[in-house]
């Protein structure tokens, strides 16, 4: 296995960036160097490689990556950074190692609820934990649904900590698909081992199930593909059913957009974005809410 070395050559800081609304490409040429750097430690593991190292290991390379998201870089000097043409290359690289870490990372992370003596506990030591307490209160306060609705979240994963948390401090019922049936398998223990069986129901299927279930809101994961189809299929039960119930998804936007390809405007075809809500501090997703378009 290759050695980890998770010293930079030069750390980034503010400090790096103070001139840079006079002079993006003088920043962009600092912030370049360290995205390639990234990209070619991350070509030395493949799924094995990253599936074998130590979780600690493994979060410390996610956390390298989570810096570079988290620059602070206005939108021009973002769209500059992620349009040059040589990050543009490693951008596929980069992008698929930051879905390999949440699949991996989750799957420790539900091991380590089934060994727990107090799984509540564990989970709340779970570092991005606060993060996604900050992303469902945004969610929850732009829709303002009650604890008589059910949300079903397309791409749930095998800890689905955000329906987790909208049953926990919302009362929030909820329906967690995914396609993987080791994901689902996973996620139904996470379930029960918090005490949620009667709170969340978790399905392994597609987008394409939701046509089989009721529900009064739908969430479309991050990192669920293909965004699309997924939409699509929406905006098929909704219109079908007569009803503007609201979407929401999650995307990535400014500096963020390192992690993982944005929503296209093609992808949503057919809806209309009524809000969108920023990330602050250091959540990763935009939120999203969309209705029908008329």
């Amino acid at each position: 296995m290759h050695d980890i070395n998770f010293t930079h050559k030069h750390e980034l800081d503010a400090h790096d960036f103070l001139g840079c609304c006079k002079d993006c490409q003088a920043s962009l040429d600092i912030i370049k160097p360290h995205i390639m750097a990234f990209s070619e430690r991350i070509k030395k593991y493949n799924r094995q490689m990253l599936e074998a190292l130590d979780p600690n290991d493994l979060y410390r390379i996610y956390q390298l990556l989570d810096d570079l998201a988290h620059m602070e870089a206005g939108a021009r000097l973002a769209g500059l950074i992620l349009d040059e043409p040589d990050i543009r290359r490693e951008l596929p690289i980069i992008r698929s190692y930051y879905s390999a870490f949440f699949s991996i990372h989750e799957k420790h992370l539900a091991e380590k609820l089934f060994k727990s003596d107090s799984p509540w506990e564990t989970l709340q030591y779970f570092p991005l934990y606060s993060r996604y307490e900050i992303l469902v209160r945004s969610q929850i306060e732009a829709i303002k649904k009650t604890t008589n609705s059910t949300m079903a979240f397309v791409g749930c994963g095998p800890v689905p900590i955000t329906l987790i948390l909208m049953s926990h401090l919302y009362g929030i019922r909820s329906i967690g698909l995914d396609c993987s049936k080791e994901a689902v398998n996973l996620a139904k223990k996470v379930i029960q081992v918090l005490g949620l069986e009667n709170e969340i129901q978790i399905i392994n299927g597609d987008d394409l199930y939701l046509r089989e279930l009721s529900w009064d809101v739908a969430l479309v994961a991050a990192l669920s593909e293909p965004k699309g189809r997924i939409f699509q299929t929406l905006r098929g039960i909704l219109k079908g059913r007569k009803m503007h119930l609201p979407v929401i998804y999650r995307t990535y936007t400014g500096m963020q957009a390192v992690l993982h390809e944005p929503v296209q405007p093609e992808d949503i075809e057919g809806f209309t974005i009524v809000k969108k809500i920023l990330p602050t501090g250091r959540v990763n997703n935009t939120i999203v809410i969309a209705e029908l378009s008329e």
